[in-house]
């Protein structure tokens, strides 16, 4: 990605707030610690970045943007801007080294200037250690310095953060919009509102569409709630046979999960009407979610929707991953007896 397409990316999703801290900026009201709320695809890190640019930018634009060509402009891009200190998970969480890293850099002064700036993203996959220890920093910022947080879920966030920082929303995208993004970048349209289920980025849909494992995923699962629909004991089978290899690290687990939601959500939509089939997550089996709708009293689907919800915390929990599907097989399959 270019420098600037990083500013015009932040103003095309978010342009309100581009305009809020580019005035925050020019006015020198700029707070030391906000955190950044937003799911991906909302551009909090093209947000971050373009706060930072403007902070350093030789060539401010009549429009009070960074240039984002400038030497400052081009240096915090590559990363190896000295007074930028940005720090993203190392694999699943934010390690200690990291952690002691950033410790370090926050007491320092500014290297070629008088600012210098911090941008931490996805801070809730720091331990809680790790986290107080950042705590510490936010409460007592050395010299004039600016920390962004940035998360895509402020209730993973320790309270003491919170209450230490200035939250901004980041606006979700709608659904619509993204539906109309996928059908322009050729994402099949049996797979366009399953992806608006679990993304609201094209990147990120068109990431899990890479060689075919969104369309594998959702042939899995869909194959997966069916028996299960049938009361047919071999789903308990697919949960090693079919689930498990989908997902080979935490995000992919992650995903699987939140598909098997929408499965049931499928079921629970048609309880009351009927839906059109593109409008589905699973139209392959429509027939199946249809008539487990029929057949179970919103009050069964309900209590299998709380069940499937529960799955985020378990893994969240660090439970096995098969043990939390196998789980959730056989207590549903229990619900169809």
């Amino acid at each position: 990605m270019t420098e600037e397409s990083v500013v015009t990316t932040a103003q095309r999703l978010q342009p309100q707030l581009v305009t809020h801290f580019m005035k925050l900026i020019q006015t020198n009201r700029l707070a030391h610690a906000y955190l950044f709320n937003g799911a991906d695809g909302t551009g909090r890190q093209q947000v971050a970045r373009t706060v930072a640019m403007r902070l350093f930018c030789q060539h401010v634009t009549a429009e009070g943007l960074p240039c984002g060509v400038c030497a400052e402009c081009h240096r915090i891009m590559a990363g190896d801007h000295p007074d930028v200190v940005t720090v993203i998970p190392d694999g699943q969480r934010i390690k200690v080294d990291q952690v002691r890293y950033l410790k370090a850099e926050f007491t320092k002064s500014a290297v070629e200037g008088n600012q210098k700036i911090f941008i931490v993203d996805q801070v809730d996959r720091m331990t809680t250690s790790a986290a107080n220890s950042l705590l510490k920093f936010i409460e007592e910022p050395v010299g004039n310095t600016v920390a962004l947080l940035l998360t895509a879920n402020k209730n993973l966030i320790l309270p003491t953060i919170l209450s230490r920082t200035q939250i901004v929303d980041f606006l979700r995208a709608s659904p619509q919009a993204l539906t109309d993004a996928l059908a322009k970048a050729d994402v099949a349209p049996s797979q366009r509102y399953l992806l608006t289920t679990l993304t609201e980025s094209v990147s990120a849909a068109q990431e899990l569409t890479t060689d075919d494992w969104l369309k594998t995923a959702q042939t899995a699962v869909g194959q997966w709630f069916a028996a299960c629909c049938a009361g047919d004991e071999r789903a308990f089978v697919r949960v090693q046979t079919d689930l498990v290899p989908l997902a080979s690290n935490r995000d992919r687990q992650g995903v699987v999960l939140d598909m098997l939601v929408q499965a049931w959500h499928d079921a629970l939509r048609q309880q009351t009407a009927a839906v059109d089939q593109d409008a589905l997550a699973y139209p392959q089996v429509a027939k199946a979610s249809q008539q487990v709708a029929q057949r179970l009293s919103i009050d069964q689907l309900v209590a299998i929707m709380t069940l499937t919800l529960a799955t985020r915390s378990q893994l969240a929990g660090n439970i096995n991953f098969q043990a939390i599907l196998e789980a959730l097989t056989l207590q549903i399959l229990a619900q169809m007896r």
